[in-house]
């Protein structure tokens, strides 16, 4: 943003560290580590991270389940999208939404874009559902 916009505050809106980074804002930043952490520990397991390499390697790595990478690019997906959006809310002055509702918020989008697979009749994704709610039951 400063290369941007040398008049920009450089802080984090989410949680006022000092200098806003594509590795603070995913995931180093308080806030949005406790809704990457809501949402996707259950599914991730030992391989959960808040570090940005460690979770771009995760969801790149094709050797993992169909369904497991699925339901982790979507989360991450979804995540950086409603991270950054309530991001520039608040930069613009709008009520803040808390991590919990967020991460409830997300959780919904994601479970209504599987069901809409599932809806459309596609079966590749039959057990991804499933296997969402069983890795929610686990956080």
């Amino acid at each position: 943003m400063l290369t941007w916009n040398v008049g920009v505050n450089p802080s984090c809106v989410l949680c006022s560290h000092p200098m806003e980074t594509r590795n603070h804002l995913f995931f180093e930043c308080i806030y949005s580590a406790m809704i990457w952490k809501a949402l996707v520990q259950g599914l991730l397991g030992r391989k959960y991270s808040t570090d940005w390499q460690a979770i771009v390697s995760i969801i790149s790595d094709s050797n993992q389940p169909r369904i497991f990478l699925f339901l982790a690019r979507y989360a991450f997906q979804a995540t950086i999208h409603s991270i950054w959006k309530e991001r520039n809310a608040r930069r613009h002055g709008e009520q803040p939404i808390s991590p919990n509702l967020l991460a409830v918020l997300i959780d919904k989008m994601i479970r209504n874009r599987v069901s809409s697979i599932r809806m459309l009749g596609d079966r590749t994704y039959e057990e991804a559902l499933h296997t969402w709610f069983a890795a929610r039951q686990n956080t």
